[in-house]
């Protein structure tokens, strides 16, 4: 049986599943059990049922407290399902990305380099979380599914050792599901008289930035493993996550 990187639910723009991608060992990540998502609050009546019946046992959710409580997560009190507030920032306001930039300078790259830079914390409690789930499918997600979640989506797929370009083409995958997404965005930005030239750039999924953000990882640290040590996250836990990543 063929299965869907991308779940089609109504509601939602872009749920996808991390399984298939091949690692350098030779082995594959399982399907169904990773999955990366925007914001969940639009999701049609039955959707989450949908969600829960192919395996999902946890979601944690990446936006700020003020964004939950804004777009409740549906899965906040669904039964059989855990769910973890886990913010990767305390602040994702244009004016707060535009501060972790210089003129000239790739603006995500710097964002996403901020990031993991800053909020090592953060990061260490969001990758520790989903170390912890044994049975079923954990889900993470954001607002579109883009930034935080494709964060944490390339430090997963770079512990099992997927190649960069495969990590890369995951990243990128995301601009064909989000256009009204982005339209969205720009026409709340414009109303409030927001910069949205510029924020129209925080709002694409370009491969180079992806490619350097992984490049300036190994630089600094070695590899995606020794980063996440050097964050705190423990060796037991690093452990037991990448064997989840690898075990069919």
């Amino acid at each position: 049986m063929t299965l869907s990187r991308h779940l089609a639910l109504r509601g939602a723009y872009n749920i996808r599943d991390l399984g298939g991608y091949e690692t350098a060992s030779g082995g594959t990540i399982p399907w169904r059990r990773f999955f990366r998502a925007d914001s969940l609050h639009r999701l049609a009546d039955g959707e989450a049922q949908r969600l829960h019946q192919v395996g999902l046992s946890k979601v944690i959710d990446l936006r700020t407290p003020v964004e939950l409580a804004e777009k409740p997560n549906p899965f906040q009190a669904f039964p059989d399902v855990q769910f973890v507030n886990l913010p990767l920032f305390d602040d994702l306001s244009p004016a707060a990305l535009s501060k972790t930039k210089r003129p000239g300078d790739d603006p995500l790259l710097s964002f996403y380099m901020a990031a993991l830079d800053t909020r090592g914390a953060a990061i260490c409690a969001i990758m520790s979380e989903i170390a912890t789930v044994e049975q079923g499918a954990v889900l993470f997600n954001c607002t579109a599914g883009k930034d935080r979640t494709g964060i944490i989506a390339a430090l997963l797929l770079g512990l099992a050792e997927v190649p960069h370009d495969q990590i890369i083409a995951d990243y990128t995958l995301t601009a064909g599901f989000i256009s009204d997404l982005v339209a969205e965005f720009l026409e709340l930005s414009r109303a409030r008289g927001g910069d949205t030239e510029s924020y129209a750039k925080l709002l694409q999924s370009p491969a180079p930035t992806m490619a350097n953000t992984l490049t300036r990882i190994e630089t600094r640290h070695g590899s995606i493993p020794d980063y996440l040590t050097a964050i705190g996250m423990s060796a037991d836990a690093v452990a037991r996550l990448r064997d989840r990543l690898l075990i069919p």
